[in-house]
């Protein structure tokens, strides 16, 4: 059995924006979609290998400097969530961790088991990822391995902040870090990032708002990489007369999606209709477009149908997806704007969905999003950047590898459906389970400097 890595918490306090939120911002609205969303933290970890030019103390000091003034244009990410509508913004600050790990980063890389990682966040997220009133909207975990190695966790209150916001959010905080240091060799490309809050100019909330379900499951969790060759090979594979040039996110999704069925269908014994939900960037479809640094919720569910038929095809499925977003993009957004309701479920389907009687799985994707390009504080790009659930079941998250030539799919399902989805021949003959992410012995570096234990 996989144990957690042992994690000391060496301090924890809020950090404040460095200037005051002024007087007419603090009271910030929020969105239909804000509303409606689900109210959880989403935790990214950005994980670093050690790197000798820089202190431990020193990469401290930098991150808390930077995020205090990366705070003052993210006034809200400072603030309390008040109600269903909006967000007191009075500068209590971010919820800042700096914990030591008394293991190694090699030891997650040659296997990134989630379970290694479970108190690499600022609260108790393996057993609740509830996000409520009066709780922070952004709370972070820097914690130091004993190779120097360094992890951060950006855990996002949810009822604000999406995939797009958390990057827009990234991008900024790094960019103030390295002009910290003033270092000439590191790329300017995510400079002056600024962002606009106007999600519920677009949105506006609502009195009679449906909130998404959602609740606590068993969960198991396992990792599976397709390199570029597997899915070009499965593009092909699946290609038709219908969706000729099927997409790299299309063709895994429908992939998992056929597999995630047929363990389930073991389980119980029988055949049951399913639902799969996409999270979308409705950013560029609205209309008219938000900007793409816009930060609040924004984002879609595309939900589709497959049968209960035990012969449905990976092809067949794409098919369904290509359908579903056709019909998204031509009056999705009209739809949750007239009902207040993100998901859409089929009537003949309402009474099964109510009473849990159908497959319902959701997908994410932040594949061709440059994670791994932004996220550099100036002691380099993160070796691995990954997502962590401990309490969500049927949820899968695809994202790049580091190298951006392949993907990486996270893979959420009840103990039970993974024992026997992880065994699925169709899909082991296009993916490798769980590979190390890096040849360890680029992960390894000098010990964290005894400096950070005397200042903090």
């Amino acid at each position: 059995m996989v144990r957690a890595l042992e994690v000391q918490v060496l301090t924890r306090e809020n950090i404040k924006p460095l200037y005051p939120t002024p007087h007419h911002l603090r009271n910030f609205k929020l969105s239909l979609m804000d509303q409606i969303t689900f109210p959880i933290y989403v935790c990214t970890i950005f994980l670093y290998k050690a790197d000798g030019s820089v202190k431990s103390y020193q990469i401290s000091q930098r991150l808390k400097s930077s995020l205090s003034k990366t705070l003052t244009k993210f006034y809200p990410f400072a603030g309390r969530l008040k109600d269903d509508f909006s967000i007191v913004c009075n500068d209590q600050g971010a919820e800042y961790v700096e914990a030591l790990a008394n293991g190694f980063l090699s030891e997650y890389l040659q296997k990134p088991d989630q379970k290694l990682l479970r108190d690499f966040h600022p609260f108790k997220y393996a057993e609740s990822s509830a996000a409520g009133i009066g709780d922070p909207m952004l709370r972070i975990q820097a914690t130091f391995f004993k190779c120097g190695g360094l992890a951060i966790a950006v855990c996002t209150h949810h009822k604000l902040i999406d995939g797009s916001s958390v990057g827009t959010f990234v991008n900024s905080w790094t960019a103030t870090a390295r002009a910290d240091c003033q270092s000439s060799s590191i790329s300017n490309i995510n400079k002056q990032v600024i962002p606009a809050f106007v999600a519920a100019t677009f949105f506006p909330a609502s009195e009679s708002f449906v909130p998404l379900p959602f609740h606590n499951a068993p969960t198991e969790a396992n990792r599976y990489v397709f390199d570029a060759s597997k899915i070009d090979q499965l593009r092909a594979k699946v290609a038709s007369a219908s969706v000729p040039r099927p997409s790299r996110v299309e063709v895994l999704t429908a992939l998992i999606w056929k597999c995630a069925k047929a363990a389930s269908r073991s389980n119980l014994g029988y055949s049951r209709p399913s639902l799969s939900v996409h999270a979308m960037n409705v950013r560029a479809v609205a209309k008219p477009p938000l900007p793409e640094n816009s930060v609040g919720n924004s984002v879609g569910y595309v939900t589709a149908q497959a049968s209960g038929n035990e012969i449905e095809t990976v092809q067949d499925l794409v098919l369904s997806l290509r359908k579903a977003k056709a019909e998204y993009s031509k009056k999705g957004l009209q739809t949750v704007l007239e009902t207040k309701n993100l998901f859409h479920i089929p009537e003949s389907l309402q009474d099964k969905f109510e009473k849990e009687e159908i497959d319902f799985y959701t997908f994410s994707s932040t594949v061709n999003f440059p994670f791994y390009e932004l996220a550099d504080f100036g002691w380099g790009k993160p070796v691995h950047v990954t997502i962590s659930n401990y309490v969500i079941s049927n949820l899968f998250v695809l994202m790049d590898t580091n190298d951006r030539k392949g993907i990486e799919v996270l893979v959420f399902l009840s103990p039970e459906d993974l024992a026997l989805f992880e065994r699925d021949q169709e899909l082991l003959s296009f993916a490798t389970v769980n590979p190390p992410v890096l040849d360890v012995s680029t992960s390894t570096g000098k010990n964290v400097s005894p400096v950070l234990r005397s200042t903090l």
